[in-house]
């Protein structure tokens, strides 16, 4: 807390604008706390408090839960992301796949990602792109169009 404060009191002195700053014991929740209130504020979410404060909070407000996902978790029922994290983790892999694992992990503050350093670049093993396209694809010509698009882009990143 006290660096956090330190934080914020330097930013606003030195650049004149105000953050919010979220502080957890994992980096999902602090993003979490850093979104909680705003502007300028600090939120703590700590072990003994992020049930009562971070599990009424809609589902929506996890990382990764976009508008897709969120209306797919609202027809299973889940809207709060304690709703979520006391879902059966087995349904939610059959319905998310791999991400329905981690969608569950962090609703229960289970990210164990270490912080790291500044420049540090993660090695790249792989190349792809996807996309939520903003209607269904109803014929072969709308599937070559997103199909051309994403190939275009993963081409570019490998050239």
């Amino acid at each position: 807390m006290t660096i956090a404060r330190e934080i914020s009191h330097r930013i606003k002195y030195e650049l004149g604008v105000t953050v919010s700053i979220g502080i957890s014991w994992n980096k999902i929740y602090a993003k979490l706390g850093s979104d909680y209130k705003k502007p300028d504020a600090i939120t703590e979410f700590n072990r003994e408090n992020y049930k009562d404060r971070i599990w009424q909070l809609p589902a929506s407000d996890l990382l990764y839960v976009g508008r897709q996902t969120n209306k797919k978790l609202q027809k299973l029922g889940i809207r709060t992301i304690g709703q979520l994290a006391e879902s059966d983790e087995k349904l939610l892999e059959s319905h998310f796949g791999k991400i329905g694992n981690v969608l569950w992990a962090f609703a229960n503050g289970w990210d164990e990602d270490p912080v790291c350093k500044e420049g540090y670049e993660a090695p790249v093993k792989s190349i792809g792109n996807s996309t939520t396209t903003p209607r269904d694809l109803e014929n072969d010509l709308d599937v070559w169009i997103i199909q051309i698009a994403l190939a275009e882009s993963v081409a570019a990143r490998l050239r």
